[in-house]
């Protein structure tokens, strides 16, 4: 086998490999940043290590499941290139089996699973599901892998 046939063979394999998710909706870890950020309300915030950021509430909803869920986005900073930290999801009136399923429709199979809660990690993200976390409400956490801090914070929640 020539090397040219060997290195399609590969190539051909990695593109059968289901695409991860780096992010929900049009917000993306490592892409958006606060200057991408064109609607809604963004005010300075102090994250839970005592860092600065912005957050960014009152975004266009997102549909999850067969609800609609609130925005809220969490940046590194206050200036337009602020890296996009956190993804949170606020899903009212929520049916916890219907955002499990669209958790793992879209990520697979959690990697850890808990009484109310449920984890789920890939190459880019780390994401929570607090099912529910209020009555009749549940929150998606999403991050990026590189916010170790605020993802133990999350786990104790």
């Amino acid at each position: 086998m020539t090397r040219a046939v060997l290195a399609l063979l590969l190539l051909a394999a990695c593109d059968n490999k289901p695409a991860e998710f780096s992010g929900v909706g049009p917000w993306r870890f490592g892409h958006t940043t606060l200057d991408n950020i064109k609607g809604g309300v963004c005010q300075p915030t102090e994250l839970g290590d005592g860092r600065k950021g912005t957050w960014c509430f009152a975004q266009q909803p997102f549909k999850i499941a067969k609800s609609v869920a609130e925005v809220d986005l969490y940046f590194l900073g206050s200036e337009k290139t602020a890296p996009l930290i956190e993804i949170q999801l606020k899903v009212r009136g929520c049916h916890e089996d219907e955002v499990e399923q669209w958790m793992r429709t879209a990520f697979g199979v959690p990697i850890d699973n808990k009484a109310n809660r449920a984890y789920w990690k890939n190459s880019f993200l780390w994401a929570a599901a607090m099912l529910p976390s209020d009555p009749g409400r549940c929150i998606v956490h999403f991050l990026p892998l590189s916010e170790n801090t605020e993802i133990e914070r999350i786990k104790q929640l």
